[in-house]
């Protein structure tokens, strides 16, 4: 061996061999990533019709993804290489010591963070690694449940020992540095006593004085009511949430129209039907985008209320779409993001350092498979401090927990799944568009675990109700609060046979049925339960009801304030039809039942187009038609459900008795004609302008 090897470095050769290092490792990592995971899909979904239109349309984002991916590996290598390079120069190591000790300590701290964020977040690496091995599946299982934090220190250890080194060393060698690190040890003790004197000395906030209530509407994707504990659900999923309906009034039937986030969100805000307002589907164009609308957050700002509304991934229409919220908080999703998302993801050993600079690759809080409620909490806060202290504020916080694919994070992750269970859908699922033929059907056990997923999401999502309750009661300004709990839509799990996901087809009530629960001490009674059904177009003119603001005539729905307001159990109001249809079906060939009932168009991939200058995906204008005549329609009135199923061969009506046959098992239209025939002229009449045009092209 050479003497130069065995001779320790200086200070400025030690950081050079130490960069060296870590830029060699952490580009290796980079490069394993790049070539065992180059297909782009999303959310398990893959096709190479997808990967090949990205590449020759959107190559420059593409190569930008890639060389900010770059970027950032060799940030991280030349950072963490630096730092124990010089704890090695500190330790008086040789030049060869310090080049491999330095790469070896880059690997050891990179296993360590890895775990710590698989450990927390396994759902986001299953995408990449759960399918890939038995070897990784094995990984993420081990890491499953174990503490995150203890992983983190691990991490930590190698790196910490290098500044301390570092110190040690000036210390020894100069007085000077001596008397620096008395100094800030001395100051930091002042700062600490000072700020512990503060914390001692500050008081509550007093509530001040405000002629309304302030409004919170607190709400999951997909979460439905008959998985909440206080629904009588076995398992103790919700806490907070039950608390909060023993101190308010909840309705035990509510129903959507259309199960799709954007459009259910849109009636929920309107108090108008998919039709009546522009936004009918998922997929709309730019004129719908840009429509003028008249919501529940546009006419509380004209009655002085500062309104808000704070989102994470699922929540991505709300920047999109002129809702009126003064404040917005939210995702931007647009195909360039979703490019830059399913790149990001399947870079395994960069996603933990992604988590140190959140603001450097903001994508990552765009992920499905990363729904940790914590950084929403963050932005809630934010938007709560500079709400003003003598109006009134309208939020709304939107989570997405219990959006597939069921992420939820530690300490929830797992706590349900059958100990063993090594399935597919141990880390949750999501809907193909594609289904294997092949592939085995799935098992009560993957069902179960399906199930398991999603209820530590609602535990999750209950987490988040119970800190903001916390700190609105901290700033003292719960009790003045009417607080609204409710969702977009409900959720398919596989439980009824009837498929995964939401918005495809009507059976059941799964994926139709919401939570809706209101709590404001003196105006709403509290633990009453309502039976009569509720719409969500009823919801809008409720809330606004029970704040003392008038609705907007545009508002369709009625208020439903009288059924929860104290004092005697009131008089049910007269049955109103409740509309129901499906959303734009993203697959032809996913397997499920409904694709056998249908008016056939392709799938996504053929009906829907990137738009150049804005990002957003939208339907072609050619598939606008046969889209909106070929949903499933129907309605609730009364005990009866009706549907009118389009196919080629003319429109197929199916009617269930909800009172008899509660899981909407038994198709009675046979039996019941004049109730069919009722019920269908009173679809046609209740339907928007524009659907019931649709109507007349497909019905016999």
């Amino acid at each position: 061996m050479p003497a130069f090897a065995r001779t320790p470095p200086t200070l400025a050769r030690a950081l050079l061999l130490g960069c060296r290092a870590g830029l060699l490792v952490f580009l290796v990592l980079y490069t394993l990533c790049a070539l065992l995971n180059m297909q782009l899909g999303y959310q398990g979904n893959e096709s190479g019709v997808v990967t090949a239109y990205v590449w020759d349309t959107w190559r420059s984002v593409v190569l930008w993804q890639v060389a900010r991916l770059i970027g950032a590996y060799c940030a991280v290598g030349l950072v963490l290489g630096a730092l124990l390079g010089a704890g090695l120069w500190a330790a008086e190591r040789s030049r060869r010591a310090v080049f491999w000790l330095s790469g070896l300590g880059c690997l050891v701290v990179e296993a360590f963070l890895v775990a710590g964020d698989m450990a927390r977040h396994p759902h986001l690496y299953a995408a990449t690694l759960y399918a890939r091995s038995e070897v990784t599946a094995a990984v993420l299982r081990g890491l499953s449940g174990t503490q995150p934090s203890g992983w983190y220190m691990a991490a930590s250890v190698l790196p910490v020992l290098s500044v301390l080194a570092v110190m040690g060393r000036w210390l020894a060698e100069s007085s000077r540095w001596r008397g620096v690190l008395g100094g800030m040890t001395a100051a930091a003790a002042v700062a600490g006593f000072t700020g512990l004197g503060l914390a001692r000395t500050e008081g509550a906030p007093e509530a001040p004085v405000r002629a309304r209530p302030n409004l919170l509407i607190l709400a999951s994707d997909g979460l439905r009511p008959d998985h909440l504990s206080g629904y009588g659900y076995p398992r103790a999923t919700s806490p907070n949430i039950d608390r909060l309906m023993g101190e308010g009034t909840r309705f035990d039937d509510t129903v959507v129209q259309v199960p799709r986030t954007a459009p259910s969100w849109t009636t929920l805000l309107t108090s108008q039907y998919a039709g009546e307002h522009p936004v009918v589907h998922t997929l709309v164009g730019r004129e719908a985008r840009e429509a003028k609308l008249t919501t529940l957050a546009t006419t509380l700002a004209e009655q002085g209320y500062r309104t808000a509304v704070v989102a994470d991934y699922a929540g991505d229409h709300f920047s999109r779409f002129p809702y009126g919220f003064q404040v917005v908080s939210a995702p931007d999703f647009r195909f360039p993001d979703l490019v830059r998302q399913r790149m990001l993801i399947t870079h395994v050993a960069l996603l933990p350092w992604t988590a140190l600079a959140p603001g450097l690759f903001k994508e990552r809080g765009e992920f499905p498979e990363l729904t940790d409620p914590a950084p929403l909490r963050t932005r809630v806060r934010r938007v709560l401090d500079g709400m003003p202290e003598d109006a009134p504020f309208a939020m709304v916080v939107f989570a997405s927990s219990t959006h597939f694919p069921y992420a939820a994070p530690w300490p929830q992750e797992g706590r349900y799944v059958e100990r063993g269970y090594r399935g597919p859908w141990r880390f949750g699922a999501t809907p193909r568009m594609e289904v294997d033929p092949e592939a085995p059907a799935a098992t009560p056990e993957d069902v179960a675990a399906l199930g398991a997923n999603y209820d530590a999401a609602v535990r999750t999502f209950d987490g988040l109700v119970g800190s903001v309750r916390a700190d609105l009661e901290r700033r003292g300004r719960w009790d003045d609060t009417l607080v609204v709990l409710l969702s977009d839509h409900g959720e398919h799990l596989e439980d009824e046979g009837l498929g995964q996901g939401h918005g495809d087809h009507l059976w059941g009530s799964a994926g139709l049925r919401i939570p809706f629960v209101v709590r404001l001490p003196g105006q709403v009674a509290s633990g009453r339960e309502v039976a009569q059904r509720a719409r969500s177009l009823d919801v809008a003119p409720t809330v606004l009801d029970l704040l003392g603001v008038p609705a907007p005539e545009s508002f369709r729905g009625r208020s439903l304030a009288s059924l929860a307001r104290p004092g005697l159990e009131p008089k049910p109001l007269p049955d109103v039809p409740a509309l129901i249809e499906t959303d734009v079906w993203f697959s032809d060939r996913d397997g499920q039942a409904y694709q056998t009932v249908r008016m056939p168009y392709p799938w996504l991939y053929e009906i829907a187009m990137v738009e150049g200058d804005t990002g957003e995906i939208a339907l072609k204008p050619e598939w606008e038609g046969p889209v909106r005549r070929a949903r499933h329609r129907g309605l609730y009135l009364g005990r009866w459900k009706l549907l009118e199923l389009p196919t080629p061969d003319g429109v197929r009506v199916q009617l269930f008795d909800t009172v008899s046959d509660p899981s909407e098992l038994r198709d009675v239209a046979g039996d019941n004609p004049n109730v069919v025939a009722t019920l269908r002229a009173k679809l046609a009449a209740e339907l928007p302008d524009a659907a019931g045009e649709a109507r007349g092209a497909v019905g016999p």
